[in-house]
């Protein structure tokens, strides 16, 4: 199993037991550590939820990431990923 596997299974996990969207982009930056960026965090969210990549590519403007360019706050990353988040 992958690192993006195994975070993949975290997330729903905490997704389960919870975990809004920002929390869990939050978790998967924790648990990648250094491999951590924008292709990880679309891996590790595409594999969890099935959030198709147009998405996810939007989200990833968060400004929590701090990745640079245009950002986006908590609530519009979080109103692009929940509806995704609740189909499974």
């Amino acid at each position: 199993m992958t690192n993006l596997e195994e975070t993949a299974g975290e997330l729903q996990a905490a997704h389960s037991s919870g975990k809004n969207a920002v929390e869990l982009a939050l978790l998967s930056r924790e648990k990648l550590g250094a491999a951590f960026g924008v292709i990880s965090f679309i891996a590790s969210f595409r594999l969890a939820f099935e959030i198709p990549l147009p998405v996810l590519q939007r989200a990833q403007a968060w400004q929590g990431f701090g990745w640079g360019g245009t950002s986006i706050s908590d609530e519009e990353f979080s109103a692009i990923i929940s509806p995704w988040l609740t189909q499974r």
